[in-house]
């Protein structure tokens, strides 16, 4: 565990995820400036004296990005102490000047400007934390909704409204028997039942007032908001009003200070105790002799309702994963154990079962109050921004010249539909750069980031409905598969798990950054210069990939606009919506056909030399929140990067055909990423592989003593029919995967040869196909050659064991894929 030494002076020194910047309890003994990045804070109620255990034992009760003055109420404090624990979560810039007490505040008297800076600082972080709190209470009554539904769902006997339980000190028995006492004393007859999807959703919990503790609980109970506003408009004036105001009343400089660090303290506070919270539900819930746990030992009578209350458990547990990894930075499926046993439930659904949402109201009344939260959504979009009020006049304009027109796609208004497109991804890259410390999933501007919804009036009532009921669906899944919707892509690039991507002239960031360094002075005022720090990541992938792409995952770039619109629409939208976990199955599901799909060839480098073997690297599958009927497979690996991963783009309401699109996509991947590890020898049979092997096969067919004359013929009406050698190999391995793994012949002899060796299929379909004379021959080559490669490993391994090392876990994996 590393921690920064604080007794040093840094300028600008660059800090790797994981690093610590202070320990809660610690003395307080420098001013730190955050340039860039991001940090976590942490807490624990229980601190030790061994950092490594105090960290452990905390866990994340905020976030704080650059630029921000990081430590300066400890410094402040009465006793000189650090209140929380910090640690970065991506690459941060970071500067230090160790001083005490004193010299700070010094500084803070002969420096206006920096007095001002502070003040101002100190502001931002109470708006975000007041933010991040709203989170925290969405995400309690998730666990809370998810926990009495598992109460009520329980088989068993109510008992006394007059003996109240409550989740934290009660059996699941006893909290389930209260639960069903209060639902008999407001007759909420019939109660859902533990297979509707309904009991999920807390609308009983909501009648039985079962979360009036937290909805009662105001931001004006926690802090003097009134008071708060004032103060922010007041040091947002002018820096010379400032020094006219404070020079006439000092104090008023230090009450100012003193209030808004007791505010920060006051929200800190409710943080902590609200995630503490969520904690100890969480752990009612998933422990190992847990809530959900019990409920599994029920389902083992097998009785179908049981097990589909166990699916809806799951599928409600898996949208709060991401969540809580950005709220708590604790990851559910390392936590706890439970969830092995759970994802066994993840596709069960009972065909009798009535799922569909019902909230008790009529129509006009659910629909009235669905609809409520997104009214002047627009202008509430832009108040969060951080944009100056000139963009937000024009912007506004524009929107409203654009909603008055009726004839939106029309040449006509190619102008205002391009201005409108580049200030729209000014506003997203403003409003993703300010909720990057928070919770991306809040609504403003959350349906804006994840679904494209910029303007309700755009939009007709069902297909706000239809978003609505989408939006609180899963837009991550990462199980083996990871597909995700824009942000929690863009939140991968600001956390440096992923690289920017290339832009469509094939430049990557790191060669961006490096011809900078030869432009002239006067070539750099002309144009913005970026930096290696994660907000210059996020302006590069949004600035340079963004809104192009948007655009061409339309079906037509002229008519293509980055934000939803009923006139996009070319049919009811709820036949458009691509779900992240259908993808991700859509995708496991033709893996196991092709098991080598996602692998490429490497070198691994360990004790004992280095050699190439073969890894599974998967792409991010990322939904794009725009409408259009193009996916793209945008790059297969980062530069010559060999271990990063691919990117692989789709629209979130898609128009086209979705799993043709997809195979087409992966046979894309597979053709562009054995290309790319090809280099120029790309088309040669040999050490082209399965590209140079493919090409070789269409270019020559006609000397190809291999290929019988009717095949050939038929090859050539085949090849006047496609585009180029990409999309034949496309549609041909749509064959392979389609029909040929079903065993219907689809392809020519030679093509089915060239599949065979090099997208094969798992070796129990292998032995059953190898009984046939058609894969016999093929068979034998193959065996023989993965036979090969198998000696080659073992004589390594010998090598290992006579050295007395372990064997690397990147061996051991390829010998199963051999094997496989």
């Amino acid at each position: 565990m590393e921690i920064l030494d604080r007794s040093q002076t840094f300028t600008k020194k660059q800090l790797t995820p994981g690093i610590l910047i202070q320990i809660q309890g610690e003395k307080s003994n420098s001013f730190n400036l955050l340039h860039s990045g991001m940090m976590e804070v942490l807490y624990t109620s229980t601190p030790v004296e061994n950092p490594e255990e105090l960290i452990k034992s905390s866990h994340r009760i905020g976030l704080i990005k650059g630029e921000a003055m990081v430590g300066i109420t400890g410094l402040l404090n009465d006793d000189n102490t650090c209140a929380f624990s910090l640690r970065a979560v991506s690459e941060c810039i970071v500067s230090t000047q160790p001083m005490e007490k004193e010299d700070l505040i010094n500084l803070i008297h002969k420096d206006n400007s920096f007095n001002y800076k502070i003040l101002r600082d100190l502001c931002s972080r109470i708006e975000s934390s007041i933010y991040l709190y709203t989170n925290y209470k969405y995400l309690w009554h998730k666990y809370s909704s998810i926990a009495d539904s598992i109460a009520l769902a329980l088989p068993g006997e109510k008992t006394s409204i007059y003996d109240p339980k409550n989740r934290k000190d009660s059996t699941l028995t006893e909290y389930s028997g209260y639960l069903k006492a209060l639902v008999k004393e407001d007759d909420l007859a019939p109660l859902p039942s533990p297979w509707d999807y309904n009991l999920f959703l807390g609308k009983v919990q909501d009648t039985l007032q079962l979360y009036v503790e937290q909805d009662n609980i105001s931001i004006e109970d926690l802090i003097d908001h009134p008071q708060y506003l004032f103060m922010k408009r007041l040091i947002h004036k002018n820096d010379k009003i400032l020094i006219a105001l404070f020079s006439k009343d000092e104090p008023l400089n230090h009450y100012i200070f003193n209030f808004l660090k007791k505010t920060i303290a006051q929200i800190m506070t409710a943080a902590i105790s609200i995630s503490t919270e969520i904690i100890q539900i969480m752990d009612i819930i998933y422990n190992d002799d847990g809530w959900a746990s019990q409920m599994i030992l029920k389902a083992g009578e097998n009785k179908p309702e049981m097990v589909n209350f166990l699916h809806f458990l799951t599928k409600f547990s898996w949208r709060c994963r991401k969540d809580t990894m950005t709220l708590l930075g604790i990851d559910l499926f390392k936590e706890y154990k439970v969830f092995g046993a759970l994802k066994k439930y993840q596709s069960f659904q009972d065909p009798e079962t009535d799922v569909t949402p019902n909230d008790g109201l009529n129509q006009s009344e659910s629909t009235k109050k669905r609809l409520k939260k997104y009214g002047n959504l627009m202008n509430r979009i832009l108040e969060f921004s951080t944009l100056d009020e000139t963009f937000k006049a024009e912007f506004k304009a524009l929107m409203n010249q654009f909603h008055r027109s009726n004839e939106k796609l029309e040449s006509s208004h190619i102008p205002i539909r391009e201005k409108l497109s580049e200030m729209y991804w000014r506003l997203y890259e403003d409003c993703f750069l300010k909720v990057i410390a928070s919770d991306l999933k809040g609504f403003i501007p959350g349906i804006m980031l994840h679904m494209g919804v910029v303007d309700e009036r755009l939009l007709t009532e069902n297909e706000l409905l239809l978003i609505d009921d989408f939006y609180t669906n899963n837009l991550y899944s990462d199980d083996g598969i990871p597909v995700m919707t824009l942000p929690y892509f863009l939140e991968k690039i600001y956390t440096s798990v992923i690289s920017p991507s290339m832009t469509e002239m094939g430049d990557l960031f790191p060669a961006v950054l490096k011809a900078q360094e030869k432009l002239t002075k006067k070539e750099k005022t002309n144009r913005y210069i970026y930096e290696n720090t994660p907000e210059d990541r996020i302006r590069f992938e949004i600035r340079n990939i963004s809104g192009e792409l948007s655009k061409m995952l339309s079906e037509n770039k002229k008519k293509a606009l980055p934000f939803l619109c009923s006139d996009s629409f070319t049919g009811e939208i709820h036949r458009f919506f691509l779900e992240p976990e259908r993808i991700a199955q859509k995708v496991k599901d033709y893996r196991v056909r092709d098991f080598s799909l996602f692998y490429r060839e490497v070198l691994f480098k360990h004790k004992l030399g280095s050699e190439f073997i073969k890894k599974e690297v998967v792409p991010n599958f990322v939904l794009y929140p725009v409408f259009g009927s193009r996916s793209i497979m945008w790059q297969e690996m980062e530069g010559n990067n060999k271990n990063s991963p691919g990117r692989i783009f789709f629209p979130i309401l898609f128009a086209g055909k979705k799993e043709e699109s997809l195979l087409e996509q992966l046979a894309n991947f597979r053709w562009e990423l054995q290309k790319s590890i090809a280099g120029y020898n790309w088309t040669d049979p040999v050490e082209g592989g399965l590209v140079g092997t493919y090409y070789d096969y269409i270019h020559y067919y006609k000397k190809n003593p291999n290929i019988t004359s009717e095949a050939k013929e038929r090859l050539a009406q085949f090849i006047k029919k496609t585009r180029d050698d990409k999309d034949r190999f496309a549609r041909e391995y749509a064959l392979w995967v389609n029909f040929e793994f079903e065993g219907k012949m689809r392809l020519n002899g030679y093509a089915r040869d060239i599949f065979y060796r090099f997208c094969p299929f798992p070796k129990e379909l292998r032995e059953t196909m190898a009984q046939k004379p058609a894969y016999k021959i093929m068979d034998n080559r193959y065996r023989n050659r993965q036979q090969k490669e198998l000696l080659k490993i073992k004589s390594r391994i010998i090598k290992f064991e006579k050295k007395g090392l372990p064997l690397p876990n990147e061996i051991r994996y390829y010998m199963d894929f051999l094997d496989y």
